[in-house]
């Protein structure tokens, strides 16, 4: 894992084979981000057309929050009834889950979680939930040990055991960020009443560290960083983990691993492909576009078939890969080279999807319509790589 310093912002990078594996743009530690915040905001208008509300979480920004799977929430200024809902005037422990992008609020819920490197705790619910990713084995070596582990307070919320714990052998950090988890919501839960509006109950870490942490542990050896104070505040906080500081007058990090031809591409609307065919990306207002072409080869004949499906699998795989580079969400649609054989198509989908749940963002791969346009979701959760160098 690569982290460099390009133009006004952090840029993490995750190599495997020599090609970015993803790319992260993050603000600059000293700049303050509110994701992950959890506020005590006041309903300033409901809209009954969108199912939502506008809050306020200070004098000056407003945050918009969806209704429609609203069950379980905190209100600090009056006492609830049995079946009633938010209205304007009420003050709502709320969480920031998703950043204003262009011109649209940051978004917010009520379904309030701290998530950690080894664990996401949930303030709604109760018990014990593992990654399915976790080896049988694994998981039952964690269970035995939370089961004789003192972690008062544990069985009030619900905690699910992230994938990295697999790298554990001491599982003592995991429990020491249970206690710490559970310590936040039973302090939220005693104060929440008595706080003024606008109080700011949880400040979530740096967007670097927040970053670094959402990363398995099985996909990287190092985090290389020419950035000292970088450098000095990984090592402060990730103390289990191998931190090298990079120095060298010769050749710079970013041209080591040559950073800005990564970048370029990344930025750039034409990705080629391996056989000779290649994507058109183009991100509109309303969704991202991704036409596939064949490229300059022709193939005739009975071989066409078995062409077409080969740019299509090869196309498949670096559609996923340019998602979780650009960090497009919200609805994208594929244009694959239509197929005419039903075989042809499953193959498709069936690869597409699995390429699709390699992302640690929420995707999910939709259905392909009756004109052959493949839809895909991705959940918003932070500004795209583009917007930080592109104007």
């Amino acid at each position: 894992m690569v982290i460099t310093k390009e133009k006004s912002c952090l840029l993490l990078s995750l190599f495997e084979e020599k090609k970015p594996y993803f790319m992260r743009a993050v603000s600059l530690m000293q700049e303050e981000t509110i994701l992950g915040n959890i506020y005590l905001a006041r309903v300033d208008q409901i809209v009954p057309g969108i199912n939502g509300a506008f809050l306020s979480i200070d004098k000056k920004r407003k945050v918009y929050l969806p209704l429609s799977h609203v069950k379980n929430f905190l209100i600090g200024n009056r006492e609830l009834e049995d079946g009633e809902h938010i209205k304007t005037g009420d003050e709502v422990v709320i969480q920031i889950e998703g950043e204003a992008l262009k011109k649209k609020q940051a978004r917010a819920s009520v379904d309030l979680t701290l998530t950690g490197q080894y664990c996401v705790c949930s303030y709604w619910g109760h018990g014990l939930s593992y990654s399915k990713k976790l080896s049988a084995e694994k998981t039952s070596q964690i269970r035995d040990f939370l089961q004789n582990a003192k972690a008062e307070g544990r069985k009030k919320y619900q905690f699910t055991i992230r994938t990295n714990v697999e790298n554990l052998t001491d599982y003592e950090p995991l429990l020491e960020e249970m206690r710490s988890f559970i310590e936040t919501f039973d302090a939220l839960t005693d104060t929440y009443r008595h706080r003024t509006c606008y109080t700011c109950f949880y400040h979530r870490e740096s967007e670097l560290i927040s970053q670094i942490k959402n990363v398995s542990l099985a996909l990287y050896d190092e985090i290389v960083t020419d950035d000292a104070d970088v450098f000095q505040r990984l090592e402060s906080v990730f103390t289990d983990k191998k931190i090298r500081f990079y120095q060298d007058d010769l050749l710079a990090l970013s041209k080591l691993y040559s950073i800005n031809t990564h970048l370029q591409e990344a930025l750039g609307k034409r990705i080629w492909l391996p056989c000779g065919g290649y994507l058109v990306i183009e991100p509109t207002e309303a969704m991202v576009v991704i036409d596939v072409n064949s490229g300059k080869t022709e193939s005739k004949g009975k071989k066409s078939r078995d062409y077409y499906l080969k740019v299509n699998l090869e196309a498949a795989k670096e559609v996923a890969r340019q998602l979780r580079i650009r960090n497009y969400s919200g609805m994208i649609m594929v244009d694959f080279i239509n197929m005419d054989a039903e075989e042809d198509n499953r193959k498709l989908l069936e690869r597409l999807d699995a390429y699709l749940q390699e992302d640690k963002v929420k995707t999910r791969l939709v259905d392909m319509t009756a004109l052959g346009i493949v839809e895909i979701t991705r959940k918003k959760v932070s500004r795209p790589l583009g917007d930080f160098f592109l104007e």
